[in-house]
């Protein structure tokens, strides 16, 4: 494994083929893993130019941004996959508008994906997706609040990361705001991610969900496998009959939760009114930090020296 540091180190000590050599990687492989790291590299010609005593002085080692890796290993494992951070449709540079690394690939991830097997969320099989459970309609909102939360607990010192191939779990988790009454023979068929993201708190790994509320919803069906709600006054042709539907509700829970086996702890914060989680991202970081010691999983982290679950 190697460290951003020790990468800049690397590239910048002698010429590109010679430390992809080193890591057992191709020229250009290395070049993805100093951008997934972001880590600045010699330009063409540098080594030329430092032979002839006219190249430029390296250029510094940015600070390590949230979101991005901070290590990289041939194979990755146990470490988050690079792909998503040198993909070119999906960044150009990694992004310094102030979205978090996970959000800005969630964006062009969920804006391609399709409806789920509920058909009202949307559904991806990426591995690189942060766990969110959402409308199309509400994904912009959904995104500017996990934006707000993860920046907030990267800027108390609490990485953020989506975690594949860890050892950690991801509940079943339902997207109620009180359990439903007339709706409640149908199964849920919510989508769930590949993998689980993870706030690192204090040595302390929390899982965390964003998920849009549903809500019951009295349908008329309006033919041509169409429905409508039952209050609409649009006139119906032919047979019709109304059933109670589930619907979301342009509202969103944050579900906290242990990620480590068998330890049963979960936490929710739910929207009175649409938007109103966003303002209570900084709170949400606080109420965590002072119960993550606490937690049922954290004697085991803790006890342990740099923290990590089993795999």
């Amino acid at each position: 494994m190697i460290s951003r540091e020790e990468l800049y180190t690397l590239v910048w000590a002698g010429p590109g083929k010679a430390a992809a050599a080193h890591l057992g990687v191709s020229d250009s492989y290395l070049c993805r893993v100093c951008t997934a790291l972001d880590v600045p590299r010699p330009g063409r010609g540098w080594w030329v130019l430092r032979a002839a005593g006219t190249a430029p002085p390296p250029p510094p080692l940015p600070p390590a941004r949230p979101g991005l890796p901070s290590h990289w290993r041939k194979g990755g494992q146990g470490l988050p996959p690079i792909k998503p951070f040198y993909r070119r449709d999906i960044w150009s540079f990694p992004p310094r508008d102030g979205s978090h690394p996970l959000v800005h690939i969630a964006r062009v991830i969920f804006g391609r994906a399709g409806d789920g097997r509920d058909r009202k969320h949307l559904s991806t099989r990426s591995l690189n997706a942060i766990d969110l459970t959402i409308s199309a309609e509400m994904l912009e909102s959904a995104l500017s609040f996990a934006n707000g939360l993860f920046n907030a607990f990267e800027a108390r010192g609490h990485t953020v990361r989506i975690e594949p191939r860890s050892g950690f779990i991801r509940p079943a988790l339902e997207n109620w705001s009180r359990p439903p009454d007339r709706t409640s023979h149908i199964p849920l068929a919510l989508w769930s991610p590949v993998a689980p993201t993870i706030a690192t708190i204090s040595g302390v790994p929390v899982g965390l969900a964003i998920l849009e509320i549903s809500k019951e919803v009295e349908m008329r069906y309006m033919g041509n496998g169409k429905f409508d709600r039952a209050s609409s006054t649009r006139l119906v042709d032919g047979i019709t009959w109304t059933e109670w539907q589930r619907a979301p509700a342009g509202r969103l829970k944050l579900v906290a939760y242990s990620p480590h086996h068998p330890a049963p702890w979960r936490r929710e914060w739910i929207e009175a009114r649409r938007n109103s989680l966003g303002r209570m991202a900084q709170a949400i970081v606080g109420e965590l930090e002072a119960e993550a010691p606490t937690l049922p999983h954290a004697g085991y982290f803790l006890r342990r020296p740099g923290g990590g679950p089993v795999v």
